[in-house]
């Protein structure tokens, strides 16, 4: 039975990567995605640039492997769709398998379905990103972490540490949660300290790739550089928090290939009159300036992460490289798909409730483990992609809501009473759009990005459309604007000769 949920998660993504390897973004890699790929390539060939790693580099390093174990550079791009696929099935096992634990077999088959039918985990599995790997790394340590939990066993302590670790090496942000495994390890009296050893084993991944980085730029590290820069960009006076925002004017290649990059070295020079712009400069720099920010105005830092926390728990996904919504729309395999971020919310929190009344030592670890996990999100951007860990707990704890929908009929009216207001206000703030929080005007971004890919390919006709739908929102736009000349002498007939 719990071997469902992966079968359909499988089936549904493939259905949904057959659709869109069709489509131009799914022919050429775009952004991150593009990154990601030139990272594999130069960590395949020994070309890594002598400086320390801008991104995590954990996901390159599996596509890397993919090079290695025969596929081309030409095969790469749709061989990590094919991988996301296949991840978002164990995703699913794994999503499952926490349920099942927490409440039984049906919870387990209830939230491994939900996990695998929900259309946002299906559109980030389907593409070149981090996301889906460190999400299974993480349901993994979540895995182990519930099953060592109860048991006098201690290896289980390690595995989830060496997990969560590798997760951070894929995506830095699940750093918090990491360290919220020897805290846990203290909870329950025995063997305190063996457990604690165990929850430690996992800095021997950091200290590899710290290790790894100085053997390539000299200079030890496990944390990408781009991180300080991000931490100032999400936080800085007037950041919206939700996304990144480009500040300064740039060329049209530089916006393309890393316009965060980019910025970042352009704002440190202004702010600097020209300092160099080494890493451990401009961190240290961007640094100095969210500290700054936040000791000298508290109350404006306060109100922006309310704003951030509301629209982390808001139904509305975030941009990231791209809106889910406008994406959404174009695939005849996701646009159909009511499941969303405030069912799994709604849901999760039935879960959660029924979890605290039956165990509460296992609720206030899973607790403490989502708050680290959101804590990290709110530091950063609250965009779709990095809530996504988020979600698939919400989804594990559902299963416990459906599986047993009047778990609460037997409590105490006050209790009752507790998850009702509760369900309540996150039926507000989930459903309701303050503050613009459904912003669509980065549609004009995914048009442009459609508009690029189209004509890479050599779709001039789209090329052409979606240029224009992006200057019909933003007739400056200046990618757009080249992209609209060029389709247009591409699709110009030709001259009679004389």
């Amino acid at each position: 039975m719990l071997a469902l949920p992966p079968v359909a998660a499988l089936a549904y993504a493939l259905g949904h990567l057959g659709w869109y390897l069709g489509t131009p973004l799914g022919r050429v890699p775009v952004l991150d995605e593009r990154e990601n790929l030139d990272l594999a390539n130069a960590i395949f060939s020994g070309q890594l640039p002598a400086e320390p790693f801008y991104r995590a580099p954990g996901y390159a390093l599996v596509l890397a492997g993919f090079r290695a174990a025969g596929v081309t550079a030409a095969g790469l791009f749709p061989m990590a769709l094919a991988f996301g696929a296949l991840l978002h099935a164990v995703n699913a096992a794994l999503v499952a398998t926490l349920a099942r634990r927490w409440f039984g077999r049906w919870a387990g088959l209830a939230g491994g379905l939900l996990f695998a039918l929900d259309p946002v985990f299906v559109h980030y599995a389907t593409q070149a990103l981090d996301a889906t790997l460190s999400l299974t790394l993480f349901l993994a340590g979540g895995c182990f972490l519930v099953a060592a939990w109860g048991s006098p066993r201690l290896g289980g302590w390690a595995a989830a540490s060496s997990c969560w670790a590798l997760a951070t090496l894929v995506r830095p942000n699940f750093l918090l949660p990491w360290l919220v495994l020897p805290a846990a390890a203290l909870v329950p009296a025995p063997r305190r300290a063996l457990r604690l050893a165990m929850a430690a084993t996992g800095a021997g991944w950091l200290a590899a790739l710290a290790a790894w980085q100085a053997q390539v730029a000299g200079v030890p590290g496990f944390l990408p550089w781009q991180g300080a820069y991000n931490l100032w960009a999400a936080n800085r006076p007037g950041a919206n928090g939700r996304y990144y925002t480009q500040r300064v004017s740039l060329p049209p290649d530089l916006a393309r290939a890393n316009p965060a990059r980019a910025e970042s070295v352009v704002l440190y020079e202004q702010d600097t009159g020209g300092a160099p712009p080494t890493p451990a400069a401009m961190n240290a720099h961007w640094r100095a300036k969210f500290w700054d920010e936040v000791r000298h105005h508290p109350l404006r830092w306060a109100g922006l992460m309310g704003r951030k926390a509301y629209a982390l728990l808001n139904n509305w996904e975030q941009y990231n490289n791209k809106t889910y919504a406008f994406h959404q729309a174009l695939s005849p395999w996701l646009r159909w798909n009511p499941l969303c971020w405030a069912v799994l919310l709604l849901l999760g929190i039935g879960g959660y409730a029924r979890l605290l009344a039956a165990s509460p030592a296992q609720a206030r670890l899973v607790g403490a483990v989502t708050l680290a996990v959101s804590a990290s999100i709110l530091l950063f951007f609250v965009s779709a992609r990095f809530r996504l860990p988020v979600g698939a707990v919400l989804a594990a704890l559902a299963g416990g809501a459906l599986a047993a929908p009047r778990f609460w009929a037997g409590w105490p009216r006050r209790r009752q009473a507790a998850l009702a207001a509760a369900l309540a206000g996150a039926a507000v703030v989930a459903l309701s759009d303050f503050g613009g929080v459904a912003d669509r005007s980065t549609f004009v971004q995914d048009h442009a990005l459609l508009a690029r890919a189209a004509y890479t390919v050599g779709d001039d006709a789209t090329a052409l459309a979606e240029a224009n739908a992006a200057l019909a929102l933003q007739p400056w736009h200046p990618d757009a604007q080249a992209i609209a000349a060029a389709a247009r002498r591409e699709l110009a007939p030709p001259k009679a000769s004389p």
